[in-house]
C-alpha cells in the first residue's frame, strides 16, 4: 500500500512552492506540488482552493517541516547584478537597465495626455543613483 502524503506548507503562487520543493529535494525529499495549475491559470482561486500546496510522504513530514523553517542561506557576499554587472562607482550589485526617461516619459503624459516614450537606455545603481552606458 503507497504510503499517504501530507501538506507540508501552502503558497499563495507556485514559485515559492517550487523554491522550497528543490530545498527538500536537495536534502533527499521526495515532494509534490499540487494545486499549481489551477492557480497559475487564475490565482483568484488561491484562497478558495488553500493555495498551492507542498506534500511529503507522512514518515517525511516533520523531517521536512524543520527544513523548512531553518533560514536561506545567506548569499550577500557572492551577490552579482543584472546580468553579471556592478555599479562602476559604488561596486553595488542591486543596478538595473532604464530603457525610457521616466521623467519625460510622465511629464509628456501630464501635459500632452499622451505619453510619449523618450530613450534613455542607460544603466543605473539604486544603491547610489548613479547612471552608465555600457558598449
Amino acid at each position: 500500500m503507497p504510503e499517504r502524503l501530507v501538506t507540508v506548507a501552502t503558497f499563495s503562487r507556485a514559485m515559492g512552492a517550487y523554491l522550497s520543493k528543490a530545498r527538500l529535494e536537495s536534502e533527499g525529499i521526495e515532494c509534490f506540488v499540487v494545486d499549481e495549475f489551477t492557480v497559475t491559470m487564475n490565482w483568484l482561486f488561491s484562497n478558495a482552493i488553500g493555495g498551492v500546496k507542498l506534500n511529503v510522504k507522512e514518515s517525511e513530514a516533520q523531517r521536512a517541516a524543520e527544513i523548512l523553517r531553518q533560514e536561506p542561506i545567506s548569499t550577500d557576499s557572492t551577490e552579482i547584478g543584472e546580468d553579471g554587472l556592478r555599479c562602476p562607482k559604488c561596486d553595488s550589485p542591486d543596478v538595473y537597465y532604464e530603457k525610457y526617461s521616466r521623467r519625460i516619459f510622465f511629464a509628456s503624459w501630464l501635459l500632452l495626455d499622451v505619453p510619449f516614450p523618450f530613450l534613455k537606455r542607460k544603466w543605473r545603481c539604486r544603491e547610489c543613483g548613479y547612471e552608465w552606458k555600457v558598449r
